[in-house]
């Protein structure tokens, strides 16, 4: 797809040696953890019962965030790779668009197929101007502006469940890698979007599929009051400058 074929199957190359070389690595703190765990058990043995699970805990821990590390290194490899071979020319591979890992997340599907927006949101209504008095219209009482429901507050996480607990984790953390993959694979497009304030409309296919794949998975959350994916979208894709997106078009939680 490029002009020169060899030199992007060497940058390529490159990109892949170095990802598995981390990825090696990353191997070797779950397996390191792994040991840990299998010497606190080991060790434990003597220890009261409370005491004995308590030493447990943060070798466990500590596999459980190398084991999510991993996941997350290898599907960002899974779709470098899809991407690559787009430009090397060969076939468009069916890889998940920007699709994080998740600990103990089991696949879902393949990717998405890429779909318009369910529906482009209206544009605010213009305030309505202020009615100037008749000159010689009788003195009556304005009538009241129609009272704005609240906007629903900000759930309070930590008196959630633990199961919603843990979904909303899992939220932040797809919407992070998800928007890290969107800042790395397409730097151009991101630069020249902060510029002319049109991010949308640049990343349009890959922000859809983000989104559908967010609301999908998280639709338990969806009441909450917290969207982690245009939350991440304002503080990294646009450096804090909502207006930099452009023409989003799903409407942002109420603040």
């Amino acid at each position: 797809m490029g002009d020169n074929p060899a030199g992007i199957q060497q940058a390529v190359q490159r990109a892949l040696s170095e990802a598995l070389g981390s990825i090696q690595r990353q191997l070797g703190e779950v397996q390191t953890s792994f040991d840990q765990v299998k010497s606190a058990l080991e060790g434990a043995g003597s220890q009261s019962t409370p005491d004995r699970f308590v030493a447990l805990l943060p070798p466990l821990m500590h596999m459980q965030a190398a084991g999510a590390a991993l996941a997350a290194s290898i599907e960002s490899v899974l779709r470098f790779v899809g991407v690559s071979a787009q430009w090397s020319g060969l076939p468009a591979l069916a890889v998940p668009a920007a699709v994080p890992a998740e600990a103990a997340a089991p696949v879902e599907e393949a990717a998405p197929v890429a779909a318009p927006p369910a529906e482009t949101a209206a544009p605010p209504a213009a305030a309505p101007a202020e009615a100037a008095a008749p000159a010689e219209a009788p003195a009556e009482a304005a009538p009241a502006p129609p009272v704005e429901a609240p906007a629903p507050p900000e759930v309070d996480i930590g008196s959630l469940p633990d199961d919603l607990k843990a979904l909303h984790k899992k939220a932040k953390r797809f919407a992070k890698i998800t928007v890290q993959e969107l800042t790395m694979y397409h730097k151009k497009e991101v630069e020249e979007g902060r510029e002319n304030k049109d991010l949308y409309r640049r990343l349009k296919d890959d922000i859809d599929e983000s989104k559908k794949l967010y609301d999908k998975r998280y639709k338990k959350i969806a009441d909450h009051n917290i969207d982690y994916l245009y939350n991440e979208l304002v503080r990294v894709l646009a450096e804090n400058d909502p207006s930099a997106l452009g023409d989003y078009p799903y409407t942002p939680p109420s603040s």
